[in-house]
């Protein structure tokens, strides 16, 4: 009888491996990450910003009647996860053979032209304040149209490239993290749905 085959790859990463795995590489930047394994991974902690919200939500109307809202516990849970988040998402770019500084493209860009519209928006309002001649009383009807158009026109241009820009960064995000991972090793480690020595010879006697 010949030696039973083993399958080419091991079996895709399930729910509850995807969590420990992250957890167990809490702060581990290095080394290889599947999709399976990512795309657990941001619906658990999906899912854990859900019911920390709602548990949030019920805490606030119990506790305070003054509308007061505030969430200790989505807080804590955003912050417990910000760092394993960052981790397997730049295992997943490993894994396709990207640096896992890319990250920082995709959050400092929409950062900077969110911040560039609300300044424009703020110094539009300021001109339309000040040519209003009076802010508790003002109205559009009393105010420089022209002046207000030249304030606000680039602010709203500004405001669809944010739009445009924070989309197009989510699409080129989600692509890379879609990617198959790249056959074999590369520079960043061993291909994570290989079998290593100890689990090959467990799968074959299997």
């Amino acid at each position: 009888m010949g030696t039973p085959l083993r399958p080419a790859t091991r079996p895709m990463m399930t729910f509850v491996e995807a969590v420990k795995q992250c957890l167990r590489k809490y702060g581990d930047f290095s080394g290889r990450a599947t999709r399976a394994e990512f795309w657990w991974w941001t619906l658990a902690v999906f899912i854990g910003s859900v019911i920390f919200s709602v548990v949030d939500s019920s805490i606030t109307s119990f506790v305070s009647g003054d509308g007061y809202a505030f969430s200790p516990l989505s807080s804590i849970f955003s912050l417990a996860t910000l760092l394993p988040g960052l981790a397997v998402t730049a295992r997943r770019m490993h894994d396709i053979c990207k640096t896992g500084w890319w990250q920082l493209a995709w959050y400092a860009i929409p950062i900077m032209v969110w911040m560039i519209t609300a300044v424009l928006f703020f110094i539009a309002i300021a001109i339309a304040f000040s040519t209003s001649g009076d802010i508790r009383a003002w109205e559009f009807e009393t105010a420089d149209f022209n002046v207000m158009a030249v304030a606000f026109v680039p602010a709203l241009i500004a405001l669809a490239v944010a739009l445009a820009v924070t989309l197009a960064v989510v699409v080129w995000a989600v692509v890379w993290m879609v990617r198959p991972s790249q056959d074999g090793s590369n520079q960043y480690g061993p291909d994570p749905r290989a079998w290593d020595d100890e689990e090959a010879g467990a799968a074959t006697s299997f």
